[in-house]
């Protein structure tokens, strides 16, 4: 059983309740009821109509849904479920709760949630944020996340800025209709035709622009979980990036709005990790309900590394002392040694990577040059293709109509044959050379490999040990327009390493300075493990010492009574 005051402290620690004051966190924890769950029981069901809301204190619960293979998520203490209820009359529920654990909640009925609504405007906006994450996450599944991972917040990028990049594409398309409209009422007129082809070109660019426009929208995504936060970028067939930081690392969460954004409610989240680096969720929605979120979950994962760490120093203990002795320890290398280079090209490639600047596999991220650079070297070849194709077009409509041809129909399409596949084994060669050029990042390293067509290879290899600083470069209208350009490495002893023309170079900075300081951080946790073991093996040290001590003097103490009990004079 808890009391009033102790619910109102579990609920100050809780994001949906964020913003309230203590007495008003009195009124929710007094509106709250207690419910105890056995193992297997189900809390609430998919499709049954519900109105609570419920506050997992202790154990732990799994979310399933009839037309998912696997559980939606795995919910535990300080979690909670139900929040949809909240916000909608005669809400259906959406996922079926069971308990695996022996589970006890809190439980809030819909009629005073929405008293309590009068008291405190903020929450309402605090349980949107939450039903959005949920509904948006049901939608979508995101197969790159282990089972055990958690899903809390899930959000794109506000709806305004997809009305922003739909403005210019919608006017064109008004504009194109109106003249393909003019054209149709003018039809007798010989200018019309051409007006009207133009006008037609103009509304299916500015349609397709604003297919793609709003497909770019959608393909963003900002991810909190229970271990990490998540910025995922995708551009169809060219792109997909993944920044994330964990959530041990994070060191404080910012929130920035301009005047709009205030009005509308968006705006940036910035999260600073303690070794340095950022990750910025732009223009999300309620960004403020956002970071409390985000700060409840980095709270919570403090709390969690804590306790993982005295376990770990009793479990070390409990070793040493059982063992009933020490061990010398070999501390991790400061500077990590590349590895031998796993072939780079091993990885199979679907139809639709035929053209994708940025992959990852596991734990390596492989970058190709900017496509402006593939259409700059294979763009004469491809032009003579085109123009193969419209002689052939042309020769051929030529003799349908019966007009005359220099050449006869198998001469000339033999000859043609023989032009078109020189030209796309050309195309191809180029291709491929702009396919093998390649930049890698790893764990442990960075990569610059080039592999000729006819398989002659290149790399150089540097550890991210041995990086100074990095930089990246745009120079001129191409490399801003199409956001390419040059990323700089300086390694040390004044050698520099450049990954060049890459897509996004500031992502990819990004990319790299984040695996570097990953690489720190690792180092720095081995460091601490070793430490952690040199103090239990002192311990351990100690007490077999002291043990050995404690023995030594209740074994001078047995054998004193007996020497004092033998007679001086007994020879």
């Amino acid at each position: 059983m808890t009391e009033i005051p102790q619910r109102a402290v579990l609920l100050s620690r809780t994001h949906l309740f964020n913003g309230l004051n203590e007495e008003q966190l009195t009124a929710v924890a007094t509106e709250l009821e207690e419910a105890v769950f056995k193992a297997g029981e189900e809390i609430v069901v998919e499709g049954r109509e519900g109105n609570q809301f419920y506050l997992i204190v202790s154990g732990k619960v799994r979310v399933t849904c009839k037309n998912k293979p696997k559980p939606l998520a795995t919910l535990v203490g300080g979690d909670y479920f139900g929040e949809e209820a909240m916000l909608s009359r005669g809400h259906r529920r959406t996922a079926t709760v069971t308990a695996v654990d022996d589970t006890y909640t809190l439980v809030l009925k819909q009629e005073h949630f929405q008293s309590l609504l009068k008291q405190a405007k903020n929450l309402r906006a605090n349980f949107m944020v939450a039903v959005h994450s949920r509904r948006l996450a049901r939608r979508i599944n995101f197969k790159w996340l282990p089972e055990d991972e958690v899903i809390y917040y899930l959000a794109r990028k506000h709806p305004i800025l997809l009305i922003r990049a739909l403005i210019v594409p919608s006017l064109l398309a008004l504009l194109g209709i109106a003249g393909l409209l003019v054209t149709w009422l003018n039809a007798d007129q010989p200018a019309m035709q051409a007006l009207s082809w133009a006008a037609l070109i103009v509304s299916i660019f500015s349609g397709l622009w604003a297919l793609w426009n709003g497909i770019d929208w959608g393909n963003d995504y900002y991810i909190l979980t229970n271990r990490r936060v998540i910025w995922l970028e995708k551009v169809i067939g060219l792109y997909d990036s993944r920044n994330e930081a964990p959530l041990s690392a994070v060191q404080r969460v910012n929130v920035q709005t301009e005047f709009w954004g205030r009005q509308l409610e968006y705006g940036n989240l910035v999260v600073r990790t303690i070794v340095g680096s950022s990750l910025t969720l732009q223009n999300i929605s309620y960004p403020y309900q956002a970071a409390a979120l985000i700060e409840e979950h980095w709270k919570r994962s403090q709390e969690t590394s804590r306790k993982m760490e005295e376990d770990e120093m009793k479990q070390a203990l409990r070793e040493r002392l059982l063992k009933g002795e020490s061990r010398s320890l070999q501390l991790p290398s400061l500077v990590a040694k590349p590895q031998a280079k796993p072939n780079p090209y091993k990885d199979k490639r679907r139809l639709s990577d035929l053209f994708r600047l940025r992959f990852e596999n596991k734990a390596v991220v492989t970058y190709r040059k900017h496509i402006v650079v593939l259409a700059r070297q294979t763009w004469k070849p491809f032009l003579i293709m085109v123009v193969l194709l419209g002689l052939l077009i042309y020769s051929l409509t030529r003799r349908l109509l019966d007009m005359a041809t220099p050449l006869g129909l198998e001469s000339l399409l033999c000859l043609w044959s023989l032009l078109f596949g020189a030209a796309f084994f050309w195309w191809l060669y180029q291709y491929i050379d702009w396919s093998n050029d390649i930049f890698q990042v790893t764990p442990e390293q960075i990569l610059d490999i080039d592999k000729t067509p006819l398989g002659e290879m290149t790399s150089d290899i540097a550890a991210l040990d041995n990086i100074l600083s990095i930089e990246y470069a745009r120079h001129g209208l191409w490399e801003l327009l199409f956001n390419y350009g040059n990323v700089m490495i300086t390694i040390g002893g004044g050698k520099q390493m450049i990954f060049e023309d890459v897509a996004n170079p500031s992502a990819v900075q990004d990319d790299i300075e984040r695996r570097r300081l990953e690489r720190i951080a690792k180092r720095e946790q081995d460091k601490a493990r070793a430490e952690r073991e040199r103090i239990a093996d002192w311990f351990a040290a100690y007490y077999n010492n002291e043990q050995g001590i404690r023995s030594e003097e209740a074994a001078q103490k047995s054998a004193k009574p007996a020497n004092e009990n033998e007679s001086p004079g007994g020879n």
